[in-house]
């Protein structure tokens, strides 16, 4: 078992043969997370698939094989009908039928609305959305015929300016997700829409350039945000592998239908420390003064955390409630 997850993966509770057995299929796994959940479930035993457009799918299976895992690269475009169902016949020759499908494909371009060309548009839906689909109808017939199996599609729950195209595609990857889990209902499979976080992989740095100004940021500032106080910065790729490996091997049950979240999930499983907000009460005599200048932007400040502080009891409240 490689050092790096050892440790992590025992803190998780997960077995070193979790997977033994499973055939997975991880899409968009050239790098990013895609290519570390595709590491991560080969050491845990699976047959791994990587379906990735570009060669550094290759480069993936060849730093599995190395490992003495078992793997196999397509060349795959998800957007492609008569590519997936290629896809879905080379893995059943190589492997047999899919048990697992991870849908981590995208395409994240960065535009305002009114400069986003329409080809653009189609093109981040036919990856995103149709691609989703397209795996989905391909292997589920597999799945329901062995009435077992868990597809995880990958989305994101927080809009931001110059996504549109991107989150409206992983906003309806949500639904679809919904959708999907109601068909198939309690036929054996298991289908999980999946927010990992806000993690630090090569998609989020190449975009850095143009959203952290969009959001008032430098690009080293946007990329050192923390949305979770066990962070110094942004999720880590190989905390969301291990987030999706919780939620596959121990969780996809309780979350069929529904959508997960990666710190979530770290949180319930006692990877990450659930945050603590402590109410500290000030003296009016003792306030800080603030110039003039500066009111504003503290009072902007202000508002910014006691949202996030709202949002994070609400998403508390709402584990509590389940």
């Amino acid at each position: 078992m490689d050092k790096t997850y050892s440790s992590a993966l025992d803190r998780l509770g997960i077995e070193p043969a979790a997977l033994k057995g499973e055939v997975v299929v991880v899409t968009g796994s050239g790098r990013g997370i895609g290519r570390e959940i595709a590491l991560l479930f080969s050491l845990l035993g699976a047959s791994v698939v990587i379906a990735e457009i570009s060669d550094e799918g290759l480069e993936t299976e060849m730093r599995i094989r190395e490992a003495g895992g078992r793997a196999l690269f397509i060349r795959t475009d998800v957007s492609s009908k008569d590519n997936v169902t290629r896809l879905e016949e080379k893995v059943r020759e190589a492997f047999g039928p899919a048990s697992i499908l991870i849908n981590n494909a995208i395409l994240v371009p960065v535009a305002p609305v009114l400069e986003m060309d329409v080809d653009l548009w189609d093109r981040v839906m036919a990856v995103n959305l149709r691609g989703t689909f397209l795996t989905c109808k391909a292997f589920l017939p597999g799945m329901l015929a062995n009435q077992r199996g868990t597809i995880v599609n990958m989305v994101s729950t927080d809009a931001m300016p110059q996504l549109s195209a991107y989150i409206a595609s992983k906003q309806g990857i949500t639904g679809f997700s919904q959708s999907l889990a109601a068909e198939v209902g309690e036929l054996g499979v298991r289908v999980v829409a999946f927010a990992p976080g806000f993690v630090r992989t090569p998609g989020l740095e190449s975009a850095a350039d143009r959203l952290a100004p969009a959001l008032g940021f430098s690009r080293d500032q946007f990329l050192n945000m923390s949305f979770h106080p066990g962070y110094e910065g942004a999720m880590p790729v190989e905390d969301a592998a291990l987030a999706t490996a919780y939620l596959v091997v121990a969780r996809a049950d309780e979350f069929h239908g529904e959508t997960a979240n990666g710190f979530d999930l770290l949180e319930q499983a006692g990877y990450l420390k659930r945050p603590v907000f402590e109410a500290v009460y000030v003296e009016p005599s003792e306030a800080p003064t603030v110039p003039g200048g500066e009111r504003i932007e503290t009072l902007k400040a202000a508002i910014q955390l006691s949202a996030q502080l709202l949002k994070a009891i609400e998403q508390t409240e709402t584990e509590f409630n389940k």
